[in-house]
C-alpha cells in the first residue's frame, strides 16, 4: 500500500517532507540544556576534593557507585517511554516531570554541607543518585523522539546535528559562566575555579537555562509528539511477549556493534571527564579566564561539525565518515598533551599557549562533534530495522539498552582518576608550583596512553557496522507496507 507525502507532523513510519527548520529548531534547543548540564557535572570530581576539600579516592568511590547504580533504572526508563500511552505522546509526561525533580537534585548537589568525609560519601553519593534519576527523566525520552521526528536517513542526520550544534553552544554558555563570571579571577581568588562562593549561584544559573531550554524543547515539539506511534492496546499480549520483542532488539548485530564501540570509548570519557580540569589548572596552569578563552576559541567547532557531518555521510557513507572524523579528533586531541609530556611544547605562561591548545582543540572538537552526530544517526537507522522484525518501534530501549554495560564501565573509569591522583599523591586543596606540576606529569603519563587505546578501539569497533542507506531505505518501504523491490 503506497503511502502519500505528509508534513513533518506525521506519524513516524511514514514518508515526510524535510523537517521544518522551526522543528528542527525546537528540538536542538532542548539539548542546551544537556550542553550546561554536562559542563557543570563535569566539575564535580574537581569541586569536591579540591575546593569542599573531600580525599579524592572517596570522591571518585562515591561518583563511581552513582553512575553504576544509574546504569539499572535508564533501560527502565526507555523502554517505559516506549511503551507509555497518553493523550500528549509517549515521552513528553516524563520531560514535564524532569522538569519539577531536575532544579531540586541539582541545587542539593551544588550547595553541600561541611560534614566529615565519610558523612560527604553518603552524601555525595544520595545526591548524585537523584541528579542522574531526575537528568534521566529528561535526557532519555528527549533523545528517543530523534528517529520519530526525522525517518529519512540523511534528515535524521540533520537533526541530530542541530542537537549537537546546539547541546555544544549549551556547553559554550555554561563555560562562559562558570570560567567568566562565577568562578572568574579575583585579587581573593587568583585561581577561579578554587573560589568555594561561586559554585552554589553557579548552580542556580545553570537550573534557569535548563528550565528555558527544555520547555522550549517540550512546547515546542507537543504537537508532533501527539500524533506519533503509540503502542496499540493488546488485552492478550503477555511480559512474555514484550521480553521476546526485547531480545529481538537488544540482540540486533549493529546494536551490538554500536553498543561496543560506545563501552570502549564511555571508558575512556569517564577517564579524561575526571581529570580535563586537573590538566587545564596544573598541567597548562591555565587561569578561569584563560579556560573561558579556550572555551570561546572552540565555539565555531561545533557549528561546523554539524554543517559537516550530514556532507561527509552523503559522500562516502555514514560509517566510513564516522571512523575517519573520529580518529582523526583522537590524533589532534591528545597531540599537545604528548608534546608536553616529552618537554617540546613549554609554552605555560605565554600567549602562544592559548592559541596552540585552541588549534588543536577546534580540530578535534569539530571532527568529534560531526563524529557523534554520525553515530547517533547510525543507531537511530537500527530502530527501523528493529521495526521490520517486531512490528514496534524501540527508540527508548535502543537508546539506553547500552545503559548498563556503559554505565558499568563508566563506573571503572569513575575510579580510575582518582587512583591515578592518589597514586602519585596529588595533594587537596593544591595551588600550582612546581611540585603539582612534576606529579601531574606523572598522572599524565598513566592517562595518555590508556586513553589512547580505548579511543582507537572505539573507532575500530564501528568497521563491523552494517547498516547503509540502501538497507534503511527498504526498511521503511516495508514499514510502510510496500514490499521491497
Amino acid at each position: 500500500m503506497a503511502v502519500q507525502d505528509v508534513d513533518d507532523e506525521a506519524p513516524a513510519g511514514g514518508r515526510r517532507r524535510p523537517l521544518s527548520f522551526r522543528t528542527k529548531a525546537f528540538y536542538g534547543v532542548g539539548s542546551v540544556a544537556n550542553g550546561a548540564y554536562v559542563a557543570l557535572g563535569g566539575l564535580a570530581m574537581f569541586f569536591y576534593s579540591q575546593v569542599v576539600g573531600v580525599p579524592p579516592h572517596i570522591v571518585s568511590l562515591a561518583i563511581s557507585a552513582v553512575i553504576f547504580i544509574d546504569g539499572f533504572w535508564d533501560p527502565l526508563i526507555g523502554h517505559g517511554s516506549d511503551q507509555f500511552r497518553s493523550r500528549i505522546g509517549r515521552r513528553h509526561p516524563f520531560l514535564y516531570l524532569a522538569m519539577f525533580l531536575v532544579p531540586v537534585a541539582l541545587f542539593l548537589r551544588w550547595h553541600p554541607p561541611g560534614w566529615d568525609a565519610s558523612a560527604m560519601f553518603w552524601y555525595i553519593l544520595g545526591t548524585g543518585l537523584f541528579v542522574n534519576l531526575a537528568w534521566s527523566l529528561y535526557e532519555i525520552p528527549s533523545g528517543a523522539m530523534a528517529p520519530e521526528l526525522a525517518p529519512d536517513y540523511h534528515d535524521r542526520t540533520v537533526l541530530l546535528g542541530y542537537r549537537w550544534i546546539l547541546g555544544s553552544l549549551g556547553t559554550a554558555l555554561a563555560t562562559v559562566l562558570i570560567y567568566g563570571i562565577f568562578l572568574r579571577k579575583t585579587p581573593e581568588h587568583p585561581v577561579g575555579q578554587l573560589n568555594a562562593d561561586g559554585y552554589g549561584p553557579l548552580s542556580i544559573a545553570i537550573i534557569l537555562i535548563f528550565l528555558v531550554a527544555g520547555l522550549t524543547m517540550a512546547l515546542g515539539t507537543q504537537k508532533q509528539a501527539a500524533g506519533f506511534h503509540q503502542r496499540p492496546h493488546e488485552p492478550g499480549r503477555t511480559f512474555r511477549d514484550d521480553w521476546r520483542d526485547a531480545l529481538v532488539t537488544l540482540t540486533n548485530r549493529n546494536f551490538i556493534v554500536a553498543l561496543m564501540a560506545q563501552v570502549i570509548a564511555g571508558l575512556g570519557f569517564g577517564i579524561a571527564a575526571g581529570l580535563t580540569l586537573y590538566f587545564q589548572t596544573y598541567l597548562w596552569e591555565l587561569k578561569a579566564q584563560d579556560i573561558l578563552i579556550l572555551t570561546l576559541l572552540g565555539i565555531p567547532g561545533p557549528i561546523f561539525g554539524g554543517i559537516l557531518a550530514p556532507r561527509l555521510a552523503r559522500r562516502f557513507g555514514k560509517k566510513k565518515a564516522a571512523m575517519a572524523l573520529f580518529f582523526t579528533s583522537v590524533v589532534f586531541g591528545h597531540t599537545p598533551m604528548f608534546l608536553k609530556l616529552i618537554g617540546v611544547l613549554q609554552l605555560n605562561g605565554t600567549p602562544a599557549l592559548l592559541w596552540v591548545l585552541a588549534s588543536f582543540t577546534f580540530v578535534q572538537m569539530v571532527c568529534a562533534i560531526a563524529g557523534y552526530i554520525l553515530a547517533s544517526s547510525m543507531i537511530g537507522d537500527i530502530v527501523e530495522e528493529v521495526q521490520v522484525r517486531t512490528g514496534r518501534r524501540a527508540e527508548g530501549l535502543l537508546t539506553t539498552a547500552d545503559s548498563l554495560p556503559s554505565k558499568i564501565v563508566n563506573a571503572i573509569a569513575a575510579l580510575i582518576p582518582g587512583l591515578f591522583l592518589t597514586a602519585v599523591a596529588f595533594p587537596t586543596k593544591a595551588q600550582p608550583s612546581e611540585k603539582t606540576m612534576e606529579l601531574i606529569t606523572q598522572v599524565g603519563w598513566l592517562y595518555l596512553p590508556t586513553v589512547l587505546v580505548l579511543f582507537l578501539g572505539s573507532v575500530a569497533t564501528w568497521s563491523f557496522y552494517r547498516l547503509d542507506e540502501e538497507s534503511h531505505a527498504r526498511n521503511l518501504k516495508t514499514i510502510a507496507g510496500d514490499p521491497p523491490p
